[in-house]
């Protein structure tokens, strides 16, 4: 159990005399002075402890606050100041002011304190990307602020880093001068950004929120050096910015109308502002994209790949991919799997399971004419279509784009040439998918935006709009409060290895996303192909509505298309194939979604003369619905597709197609269901007003999980994944959807990160304040040990083991390249090198405590040890003795060829077997990273 005891930052303060000012009727009567009290500066989060040291008083003196902030006490006895200060009570200036009496005098001391950042004494050493142009020269700043005294350059975070306007500027004379970014997206939070012009370092940044004039909120900005971290692995640190104060704006302060006021030091007489008002700020159109996706059999099984990721996680899908879609809002909706024993291609021929075994040609990744006709056409623009209200179509495949709308389908066919699965395309609302995750899904749903393949190479000499470069922008992980680079990392010359675009390559998405990050002009793209279309909504007269970037809100939106009349609802919906001039006819099992649309779909009359076609629709209750098709061709060179939505409550047991020819009725084709409904995953929806409540619900339950899991009564600390999923959520939503048993376990946990920031924080304080090292050490050890960090110098040495296997060691003495070594094992172990793994899985060796055995090109390398660096991070597995690499997935290997230390896939095989694998409970090893475990190393062992 840890105490929550905190550590002195301030010690004792002399009484400066200043100008003051005194009082007395003379003889015996009492007088009183008043004097300048100049207090140290406190820090959040950390003890604050000063004494005024007043030597114009004698005898028995007493003291009193006149003033003091809330989180401060006074010693009556002493004098001396005492307070916890937190994060809300960071203050640019704090009135101070007491009074010491010996009975005959009184002395009034008055003064201010600053309370800073905890951030401000926790520096970062990573580099700052924003500071290097694309040339890689110093980056100049904007200044975006004007009506005030206050400078400095002003970004909103969506799924890119933009400035608030201006973000598109073509220079068609020399194209490395124009700007493809998207705009702001209006209805979805943002994190904001400020960075303030060079000499400026302010103690507090706030920013006043106002709407069309009217004020909305104030809320602090983070410190620079707690600006959210970037998902960049590897040894060499990369921040976006190092100077950027910031906050996360709410979804619905997000709209146009919407101005901001930058108040620096808002306490202090020395307080400045400067705006950023709502013409400055281009906010571009609140949208919405809805996802389908569906496994389907044509005269086959469809088959389950864990790829299916929309299928099989569709709210980790939506959540995930929504960070690189500039939209407000993203719906992913599901399919039952569909198998189709009997199906109809455009030219009318029927193929049965049954009776013909596969179709008449032969398939391929790009080819078949059941993936053309059945998957593409009948299924995915169907699907469409019954959402848009059109109850016929021909099996072309152009369609009218009501609302953006792209259904997926994963794809198997029967045919000459044997079973086949379609993938690898894309477009015209159409996926026609192996795996919706990875680039695969990226870059195949580019297509459906309008993206060709490298957009934009060709508009200059380098191909600079094609690929992710300096100007290129970062997201904004949301949902993981993390920076997105557009980097990998650093290489070996110190420069940026920058990821590809999704249409131009691709790149993997990094540790928290299993999507690639589109380039700012692909996203520019994205996000004016999905505004163009209206959203529908039964709450608007016309059953959409679109956004109007002149007022900030929803207007109705003039269709000429069907109005639904339930939008998002579960759906059966009924699609086929017919040839209206014949009798060619299929009417398919129905198809279960958990996210349609609903219509008054058109009656066929019976009462008027001429030609009809029109399906009837049963149920076990006897209810029935007719809804008309269309009674000729859409299009001479293909027979018609048939697609339609009932509520899911309808239940469905039969449907029938009837055409009236020449005032005859003929049944074309009758189907009969079973009236079920399957299980169905859940709708995925993320932003606007459900934001990532979803995602959240489930992950908090997990947290739950995890933390019950943990012993209460023994030092733990959070594994990775519990580590990132705790850190993705304010302690507000942590405190009030965790049990309380659970928040109190928690509570623990983060208590012993905080008793590590203050480890930092005192160094970092000595180290400004010049500090001798004796009183430093003296600071550290009472930190140390009233934290319940050590016992007693003693847990400074950990101990150890020799790792060993095939008559080996690990050699923590490096070999010339730089590796880790195998050496032979000697007789005598006692000068032999040990290692010791800590509690989170990472391993060090115990001459050098602060590295972690890393996974370098291949082989193994020691680096400083980091805090969530996966790839520092090992399991072992004490049955097999295997080690295996959590970032990777794979295993120490002996490479008996040259008898070197490498990774491998985890084979089980003798050459991957390792005993002495030692674990430590010491808390120094678990809890700090390596740069700041080397400093208290330095500072309490060194002399």
């Amino acid at each position: 159990m840890f105490s929550s005891k905190t550590v002195v930052l301030g010690l004792t303060g002399l009484l400066l005399a200043g100008c003051g000012s005194s009082s007395s009727d003379g003889g015996d009567r009492s007088t009183s002075t008043s004097r300048t009290l100049n207090l140290p500066n406190a820090v959040a989060a950390t003890s604050y402890v000063f004494r005024a040291e007043i030597n114009t008083l004698s005898g028995d003196i007493t003291y009193q606050a006149k003033q003091l902030p809330e989180w401060a006490s006074i010693d009556p006895a002493t004098g001396e100041i005492t307070g916890n200060p937190e994060a809300d009570d960071v203050s640019a200036k704090v009135p101070v002011s007491i009074q010491a009496t010996n009975g005959k005098q009184t002395v009034t001391l008055s003064g201010s304190l600053q309370v800073e950042h905890t951030a401000a004494y926790l520096p970062t050493a990573a580099r700052d990307f924003y500071s290097q142009d694309f040339e890689g020269n110093k980056r100049g700043l904007r200044n975006d602020l004007s009506g005030g005294e206050l400078k400095g350059e002003v970004q909103f975070v969506q799924t890119h880093s933009v400035a608030p306007a201006n973000n598109f500027e073509r220079n068609q004379v020399d194209e490395t001068q124009s700007k493809y970014m998207p705009r702001i997206t209006a209805l979805r939070d943002a994190l904001l950004l400020f960075v303030p012009q060079p000499g400026l370092n302010p103690t507090t940044v706030d920013v006043e929120v106002s709407l069309h004039g009217e004020p909305l909120m104030t809320l602090a900005m983070a410190h620079p050096n707690a600006l959210p971290e970037s998902d960049v692995t590897g040894s060499r640190e990369v921040q976006y910015s190092t100077q950027a104060w910031s906050i996360r704006l709410p979804w619905d302060t997000i709209r146009n109308g919407m101005s901001l006021r930058f108040v620096a030091d808002r306490d202090s007489d020395t307080s400045v502002f400067g705006d950023l008002p709502a013409g400055n700020i281009d906010i571009g159109e609140a949208s919405q994209i809805v996802f389908q996706s569906i496994r389907l059999g044509m005269l086959t099984e469809p088959g389950q790949e864990n790829g299916h990721y929309t299928l099989r996680d569709p709210i980790m899908a939506a959540t995930d991919y929504f960070q690189t879609m500039p939209v407000s809002r993203l719906v992913m909706g599901s399919y039952a799997d569909a198998v189709l024993d009997r199906v109809i291609i455009r030219s009318g021929v029927i193929y049965d399971k049954e009776a013909d075994g596969a179709s008449q040609a032969e398939g391929g990744v790009y080819s078949g004419d059941m993936r053309e006709n059945v998957a593409k056409s009948q299924v995915s623009v169907g699907i469409n279509m019954a959402n848009f209200g059109y109850t016929s179509n021909h099996m072309n495949q152009s369609h009218p784009h009501v609302f953006k709308q792209i259904t997926n389908h994963h794809a198997w066919g029967m045919y000459q040439n044997g079973r086949v699965s379609h993938g690898l395309s894309g477009g015209n609302g159409i996926g026609t998918l192996y795996a919706t995750w990875g680039n695969e899904a990226s870059h195949e749903w580019g297509h459906a935006y309008g993206l060709g393949h490298y957009p934009g190479q060709g508009l200059t000499e380098d191909g600079r709009w094609a690929v992710h470069h300096a100007d290129s922008g970062w997201g904004y992980i949301a949902h993981r409060d993390r920076m997105r680079a557009n980097l990998f990392g650093v290489d070996e010359s110190g420069a940026y290895n920058f990821k590809r675009d999704a249409m131009s390559g691709g790149s993997d998405g990094g540790p928290f996303s299993v999507y690639t990050h589109y380039t700012g002009y692909s996203a520019r793209i994205i996000q004016n192909d999905v505004a163009r279309l209206p959203v529908p909504d039964t709450s608007f007269p016309s059953g959409y509505k679109k956004w109007n970037t002149t007022t900030g809100q929803y207007e109705n939106f003039s269709s000429s298309h069907p109005a639904p009349v339930e939008v998002g609802v579960p759906v059966a919906t009924i699609l086929g194939g017919y040839d209206p001039d014949g009798t060619a006819a299929v009417i398919y099992p129905v198809f279960h979604g958990n996210y349609g649309n609903v219509f008054e779909l058109p009656k066929p009359d019976l009462s008027a003369g001429g030609d009809l076609c029109w399906v009837e629709v049963s149920n076990a209750e006897g209810n029935k619905k007719q809804v008309s098709v269309a009674s000729d061709r859409h299009n001479a060179s293909s027979v018609n597709q048939l697609h339609f939505n009932l509520h899911a409550d309808f239940r469905p047991t039969s449907a029938s197609l009837l055409c009236r020819r020449e005032g005859n009725i003929q049944t074309l084709t009758q189907t009969s269901f079973d009236g079920s409904i399957p299980d169905l995953p859940p709708v995925g929806i993320v932003g606007q007003d459900i934001g990532y409540q979803q995602l959240r619900a489930r992950e908090i339950a997990e947290i739950e999980v995890s933390l019950m899991a943990l012993d209460a009564t023994q030092f733990a600390v959070m594994n990775g994944e519990l580590a990132t999923l705790v850190a993705s959520y304010t302690d507000t939503e942590l405190r009030d959807e965790l049990s309380t048993e659970a928040w109190q376990r928690l509570e623990q946990l983060k208590e012993q990160d905080e008793a590590t920031r203050e480890i930092a924080v005192i160094l970092e304080q000595a180290r400004r304040a010049n500090v001798t090292v004796s009183e430093t050490r003296s600071r550290l050890l009472r930190a140390l040990t009233e934290n319940g960090l050590i016992d007693s110098t003693d847990d400074l040495v950990p101990s150890g083991d020799v790792i060993r296997g095939n008559n080996l060691f690990f050699d923590s003495n490096l070999d010339e390249d730089g590796y880790v070594a195998l050496t032979p094992l000697p007789q005598d172990l006692a000068s032999t090198p040990r290692w010791t793994m800590d509690l989170k899985g990472r391993i060090h060796p115990t001459a050098t405590p602060w590295e972690c055995l890393t996974p370098v090109n291949g082989r193994l390398g020691l680096t400083l040890c980091q805090a969530d660096n996966a790839n520092q991070r090992w399991q072992y597995n004490e049955e097999n003795q295997q080690l295996r690499n959590e970032g990777s997935g794979r295993c120490l290997d002996y490479a008996h060829h040259n008898t070197t230390l490498i990774t491998y896939g985890c084979t089980g095989s003798w050459n991957q077997t390792w005993s002495g694998v030692s674990v430590s409970h010491n808390r120094l090893l678990s809890l700090l990273d390596g740069a700041l475990l080397a400093e208290v190393y330095e500072t309490l062992l060194t002399n």
